[in-house]
């Protein structure tokens, strides 16, 4: 079974090897192993999201009869080129989280030659009062990272009813120094998208991504010991005054930008607030529809 998972592609049929190069960029006829694409199949121009369904909307908005390249990975990246306006532009969904935004930056930067530009399109939960529910943070001030400490929880891995009362967020969390996004891109994102949808259903501000979509967001999951009841308004908002979106993927892509050895990965983010955090304010499907729209056709 995990063979013929490594060994088929979807596009291109069976493949020669499992791949090569285990302890570096692992390839397989020239593709790499989780996104499923090489050389030529996507674009320098790139907007990346989360869910296939808010994809398909955007490509809606390439040039007619101009996709090239369409490709589902067994890992579940689709990946869709074309052009707008006659301008190469690839659209990439990418799932949730840190980890599928490492593996998106990586193997994105392996096969395509070039500066890269990328914006994240996504979801988020609002964390400021100009935050609320149906508006479009973009993070042109950066993005910071929490994360769980999982050393503060080791009482917890002896089998006796011997368990902590309480663990202190500062112990239990770790909160990163903020990565920048790109500035030009940024003001050129936000521009646009105050011009075309609602100045005032356009706010700027940091991005805090959760290694989790519970623990770390300050979700209280009776099931499990988190010590995380306030952790959001009473120890990250405290610490990034500019706090306006949590989600799970924008520090992981702006960080790597910044860190990429090779041609410049320009960056940035908007997203579209579901609910805000602190007053529990959730959006309209109709609302979000249509946001998913407009924003994805501005981007």
């Amino acid at each position: 079974i995990f063979y013929y998972c490594f060994t088929m592609s979807e596009s291109k049929g069976e493949k020669k090897s499992v791949y090569e190069n285990t302890n570096g960029m692992p390839l397989a006829d020239g593709k790499n192993l989780h996104m499923d694409v090489g050389h030529g199949d996507l674009a320098n121009r790139i907007i990346t999201v989360g869910s296939a369904s808010r994809l398909e909307k955007i490509a809606t908005y390439l040039d007619e009869n101009s996709i090239r390249f369409k490709h589902t990975s067994s890992r579940g990246f689709t990946c869709v080129t074309g052009t707008y306006k006659g301008i190469p532009v690839s659209i990439v969904s990418i799932g949730m989280g840190i980890s599928m935004m490492d593996f998106f930056v990586r193997e994105t930067r392996a096969v395509v030659d070039g500066p890269l530009a990328i914006i994240r399109f996504g979801t988020c939960g609002g964390l400021s009062k100009d935050s609320l529910a149906g508006t479009i943070v973009v993070a042109n001030q950066g993005a910071a990272l929490i994360c769980r400490n999982p050393d503060s929880f080791v009482d917890f891995y002896n089998d006796d009813n011997v368990k902590p009362d309480n663990i202190e967020y500062k112990d239990a969390y770790n909160l990163s120094k903020i990565a920048p996004a790109s500035s030009e891109l940024s003001a050129l994102l936000t521009t646009n998208l105050k011009e075309t949808i609602d100045e005032k259903t356009i706010v700027e501000g940091v991005n805090i991504s959760g290694d989790s979509f519970y623990s770390s967001q300050g979700r209280v999951d009776d099931s499990f010991y988190d010590f995380n009841n306030g952790l959001v308004t009473n120890y990250v908002c405290e610490k990034y005054p500019n706090a306006a979106s949590m989600e799970m993927e924008t520090f992981s892509l702006f960080h790597l930008a910044k860190c990429c050895r090779n041609e410049k990965i320009h960056t940035s983010a908007a997203a579209i607030v579901i609910a805000n955090r602190l007053s529990a304010d959730v959006v309209s499907g109709d609302i979000l529809h249509n946001l998913e729209q407009r924003g994805g056709e501005e981007i």
